[in-house]
């Protein structure tokens, strides 16, 4: 009697381990999907932006959103300065499945005129900035480089008169990223930069 008492017990332990464990992974999964999602709706939205009534209909949206981290650096004309909003994967992060990384928007206003907007993708090898110019000379063109560091950054610029389908790859970003450990270079992050680097440009 004692024996079966103790078998049941064993397996209904198991049990509940089996089915915390799914519940812990498909959380994960969940967790991880919604991150994805929303920091692709976040960079979608900030590459819509085309003149500073929008930029300033953004900034708006960042405050009511309580799912991104939004701050403002105002400039001494008190007519622009720079606006900040990420999204992060703190949550998988805090528990060491995966480094922490996170997408932040950047606009910068200057004398009530949009200057630009950028796009960071903070990845713990392979740190992207994404940067479209609305008050420039610069031609039609991407413009790739490369900053020194221990963790070496890539940064595309290219103008907002470039043409659409080339700039919906500009803004391409790879949001698994922030959730899966296998992007190592910056061409994993943003596709774009792997044509630049062979020298073919996107069409």
């Amino acid at each position: 009697m004692w024996r079966l008492v103790t078998h049941h017990w064993i397996r209904a332990g198991v049990a509940v381990l089996v089915v915390g464990t799914m519940a812990f992974g498909l959380g994960i999964a969940g967790y991880a999907f919604h991150v994805c999602a929303s920091a692709g709706a976040f960079i979608d939205s900030a590459s819509q932006i085309r003149t500073t009534a929008d930029a300033e209909c953004e900034i708006a949206s960042w405050k009511k959103n309580m799912a991104t981290d939004s701050w403002a650096e105002s400039d001494d004309s008190g007519r622009g300065g720079n606006y900040y909003a990420r999204i992060s994967n703190g949550a998988i992060a805090r528990m060491h499945l995966v480094e922490p990384s996170e997408i932040m928007v950047r606009i910068t206003i200057r004398n009530g005129e949009l200057l630009s907007v950028s796009i960071f993708a903070n990845t713990p090898r392979a740190p992207v900035v994404i940067q479209e110019w609305f008050k420039t000379d610069t031609q039609n063109r991407f413009y790739l480089s490369y900053s020194k560091g221990t963790v070496p950054g890539a940064r595309v610029q290219f103008a907002a008169t470039l043409p659409d389908a080339q700039r919906r790859k500009g803004f391409a970003v790879r949001t698994t990223c922030l959730v899966q450990p296998g992007c190592k270079k910056a061409g994993d992050v943003l596709p774009v930069i792997r044509e630049l680097e062979s020298g073919v440009g996107p069409g």
